[in-house]
């Protein structure tokens, strides 16, 4: 049912981690089971049941899939298997067993994805409370900081590169790099990945041998993958930030610049897009931290998106999730309450809109329409139609705007009253026999 909604509401890529501990769940145990290879999916011990199933219905129903292929895994992936205690182990994973992981998870499921990307979230360390993904992140040596992560990730990368380019050859262009979260220092965990200091430039001296960059090989990556949450999922799309090495919204230009030094040092190809693969706003309720209340959420997933648009390289922008889990301790960012009741997001997720002021009497509106592949037969049959209401007018159908092939439409307007009054869409949708609206939209600053 749920996989049917998504797809109405015009998500045309699902997401999914294929984690090694939640594929093995006997994770505890200290060595490998005699006969177990790790490579082969047909091993006993894997279970595949719940990727399986994904895979199936996203099949089903048009949907593409982006598979993160990631850790933590059992002990014995580990090379120090003691540190684990009694959890998922993120400790130094042996990157050859990861990539035989990745070797089963591509062979499984080979030709039935789109895109690969290579571990989720490495600059994220495990704490007392929470599990995380990888140990340790960094050290201090007389030379300076040591990003352990980036090192470990950068063989992580190329491990399961290696096993896509081999058993899954026609994607080999399309695995992605990074999966960083926002926080914890992303910026200095991927320049280290690609032997590069915090500056752009390559280490030399002893922190080129701790960063274990002798001989530094191109990584063929097909694009970065990134989750700038604001403030962990707290903030408005324009929160700022004191950290100088994260990477929310606003400080996407950060890896504009990483991207070009990287390209330039020849570290990875020129020219790959961003892909936001991971993105959300909390909202309270449930979450009682949160400040964001469903009509904010409904804003903010919507200039959100106009930010994202504004930016060419970004190719692919995801909504972190569907439906809230029932657990407040965990993100509340769906577009439903557990529960299953509609947030005010939800309306607006299925058509966003934005009024940007740019001056008296004028304003740019921006909006989509999804599913996007009806785009080219609403602009021939049934258009959206662009509405306003002036203070003690009613509402007025002004344009029926011409839509691009994912179903995006933004245009400047000059009336009287335009930057005063009220914006929203309305769309008769044959998908679910009903007349769809947008939220109703005032014009905010540039």
């Amino acid at each position: 049912a749920a996989m049917k909604e998504i797809k109405e509401l015009g998500v045309d890529v699902i997401r999914t981690n294929v984690i090694f501990y939640r594929t093995y769940p006997n994770y505890t145990e200290l060595s490998k089971p005699a006969g177990f290879d790790p490579s082969d999916p047909n091993s006993p011990g894997y279970q595949w049941f719940y990727t399986d199933r994904l895979v199936q219905l996203a099949q089903q129903n048009g949907i593409r899939v982006l598979m993160t292929i990631t850790g933590p895994g059992p002990f014995w992936s580990s090379d120090k298997p003691g540190k684990c205690r009694n959890r998922p182990c993120p400790w130094n994973p042996d990157a050859k067993i990861f990539g035989q992981f990745a070797e089963a998870v591509v062979k499984r499921y080979r030709g039935k994805v789109d895109w690969y990307s290579i571990y989720n979230e490495p600059n994220i360390g495990a704490t007392s409370q929470t599990q995380g993904w990888l140990m340790p992140q960094a050290r201090r040596t007389k030379a300076g900081r040591v990003e352990v992560a980036g090192v470990m990730y950068r063989k992580l990368w190329q491990a399961g590169y290696k096993a896509v380019a081999r058993h899954d050859p026609a994607r080999r262009n399309r695995v992605l790099f990074g999966e960083v979260a926002a926080i914890a220092d992303p910026l200095p965990k991927l320049y280290a990945a690609l032997c590069l200091d915090r500056n752009g430039r390559p280490f030399k001296g002893a922190l080129r041998r701790l960063h274990q960059c002798g001989r530094v090989s191109k990584l063929r990556i097909g694009g970065w993958a990134i989750h700038p949450y604001n403030q962990g999922g707290f903030g408005p799309p324009n929160r700022r930030t004191s950290s100088k090495t994260a990477l929310p919204q606003q400080y996407i230009p950060r890896l504009h610049r990483l991207m070009k030094r990287a390209a330039a040092r020849k570290r990875v190809p020129g020219g790959r897009g961003i892909f936001v693969t991971e993105f959300g706003y909390q909202t309270n309720p449930p979450d009682r931290i949160s400040t964001i209340s469903p009509r904010k959420h409904a804003r903010y997933i919507n200039e959100s998106d106009r930010l994202f648009f504004g930016d060419r390289r970004i190719k692919m922008v995801s909504q972190y999730q569907l439906v809230d889990v029932d657990n407040v301790a965990e993100y509340n960012s769906g577009l439903r309450f557990a529960g299953g009741r509609e947030k005010a997001s939800y309306p607006a997720y299925r058509m966003p809109i934005v009024v940007t002021r740019r001056g008296a009497n004028r304003v740019e509106v921006y909006g989509q329409v999804r599913p996007a592949r009806q785009a080219r037969l609403l602009n021939a049959f049934s258009a959206p139609e662009l509405l306003f209401k002036a203070r003690g007018k009613p509402w007025r159908t002004i344009k029926r705007p011409r839509l691009n092939s994912v179903g995006i439409f933004r245009m400047n307007i000059r009336r009287a009253g335009a930057d005063k009054g009220r914006w929203r869409l309305k769309w008769n949708n044959t998908l679910i026999d009903a007349t769809s609206y947008s939220r109703v939209a005032k014009a905010g600053k540039p």
